[in-house]
């Protein structure tokens, strides 16, 4: 497992803490009770996790390569 897996664990975080924080905020955010303005701010940040996660894993340009060693084992062109 790579080290830029464990972003995975950031959003679960950040979600179950959520209620603790809301309890001992309590304020209004945009209009939005805190709690609902905080789910919605990590539903979004949890999509910016989830794109770092893909652009940093490497295993796309692994699939890739091993691709194209297997064309080229094979004598296909692309």
């Amino acid at each position: 497992m790579k080290s830029v897996h464990c972003l995975a664990a950031l959003p679960i975080a950040a979600f179950y803490s959520g209620g603790w924080l809301a309890e001992h905020v309590g304020t209004r955010l945009a209009g939005l009770p805190f709690l609902m303005a905080w789910n919605i701010v990590w539903l979004l940040l949890t999509s910016v996790v989830m794109g770092v996660m893909f652009r940093f894993d490497g295993s796309r340009e692994a699939a890739r390569a091993s691709t194209n060693d297997a064309r080229e084992r094979d004598g296909a062109t692309s």
